[in-house]
């Protein structure tokens, strides 16, 4: 992790003052499936697949080979503060929205509250939260951690994780009351460590967001725009169908 991480900074500074192409961007997820994971050290997930047909027909000779896999609040803070990186799946929000430009929309994905069944939970509100001293789980700089801080909540009832999977592993284990994040992914996390996902329940509605591919607000127009005419051609050609089905249906 380490190594990748200097690797990462190195290119960064090494790009910062080249001329701008597909091929000059470093991009850089997390481990969050089914949209962005790794298996047996292979590059996969709805959005990895849908960037390499993307990088495809934007000409570009990158492969998965080239994507970095980091904690999401490195990754994030790359992207905001590096010239020429590509972040994905970002979640795009109004909090968001002057910090990145943008490409996509992949997917809609709603983000909720989770808890065990049998802790017999009920969240009216988020007030909840802080009245009744409940301990949640975000991931950190997680549009999750982002959502419940704009709506009040204490940081103090705030445990903040570096990876989803770490956090879901909390709820499990009755270390964390909540777990703040998005559903699909969730849902995928419980399944992938063995945890029945009859044991837990959304209790709270939080947003429905589109996920995007969030490119530095450095970037040149013209590469985010070769790179949003690729993604529509994905879409339009019925690549993208095909490829949610993959990991979804």
């Amino acid at each position: 992790m380490k190594k990748l991480l200097v690797t990462v900074l190195f290119l960064c500074m090494a790009t910062s003052l080249s001329a701008q192409t597909v091929d000059d961007l470093i991009i850089v997820t997390e481990e969050y499936p089914p949209f962005n994971f790794t298996t047996d050290e292979k590059r996969q997930g709805i959005a990895t697949d849908t960037l390499i047909e993307m990088l495809k027909l934007a000409g570009s000779n990158q492969t998965r080979a080239d994507i970095g896999f980091l904690p999401w609040a490195r990754a994030y803070n790359l992207a905001v503060n590096n010239q020429n990186i590509l972040l994905y799946s970002t979640t795009r929000t109004e909090a968001r929205e002057k910090l990145f430009k943008w490409v996509g929309p992949i997917l809609k994905s709603k983000f909720v509250l989770f808890a065990r069944k049998d802790a017999n939970l009920k969240i009216d509100s988020i007030r909840d939260i802080n009245e009744k001293k409940l301990r949640v789980g975000v991931v950190l700089h997680d549009v999750g951690e982002q959502m419940l801080l704009e709506q009040g909540v204490n940081k103090a009832r705030l445990y903040r994780y570096n990876k989803g999977s770490y956090m879901v592993k909390m709820l499990h284990n009755n270390r964390i009351d909540l777990l703040a994040y998005g559903q699909i992914a969730t849902r995928w996390f419980f399944r992938d460590q063995g945890y029945n996902p009859d044991d837990f329940e959304e209790v709270f509605f939080l947003q429905q967001s589109d996920y995007y591919f969030a490119l530095n607000k450095k970037t040149d127009d013209k590469i985010v725009s070769q790179l949003q005419a690729a993604f529509d051609q994905v879409k339009e050609s019925g690549r993208l169908e095909e490829i949610l089905h993959r990991y979804l249906y």
